[in-house]
């Protein structure tokens, strides 16, 4: 009998390797892909909310957003509603980077839905419901 965490560990880094190829030519891999458009599409947002969303450890999460900083993808700057607190949101330069790299997972993304023989929307539906068994909801 196998182990189901070990089979979706194995299956999330094989998929993760395939994204981080497909997104190599942008200079971005797939940790930072779904972090920039986190920021993006929650902008101006702050490192406690993106660790709500993006169910991730602070420690990682500082660490990923430092980088991003560093590549001047993202921008920092004092959270309007909480005056300790930083909020996060993607530069100009950022932008055309994540919207290339858009370009490159559209593309590796329809290839693993023709690979699956299923559509994302089908993937997601069952994802969705592993997730939601994991944090105990019911309807599972």
């Amino acid at each position: 009998m196998g182990c189901l965490c070990a089979a979706v560990r194995r299956t999330g880094r094989l998929l993760t390797r395939r994204y981080d190829e497909a997104l190599r030519p942008t200079g971005m891999n797939a940790a930072q892909f779904e972090l920039m458009n986190t920021v993006y599409a929650a902008q101006p947002v702050n490192q406690i909310s993106l660790a709500k969303i993006l169910e991730a450890d602070q420690t990682t999460l500082s660490r990923n957003l430092k980088l991003l900083l560093e590549m001047e993808w993202i921008e920092t700057s004092i959270d309007a509603k909480d005056g300790r607190r930083r909020s996060y949101r993607v530069t100009a330069k950022g932008l055309s980077v994540l919207q290339e790299a858009t370009r490159c997972w559209s593309r590796i993304n329809k290839e693993m839905e023709a690979l699956l023989g299923m559509s994302g929307t089908e993937v997601w539906l069952t994802l969705d419901r592993v997730m939601d068994a994991v944090r105990g909801k019911s309807g599972v």
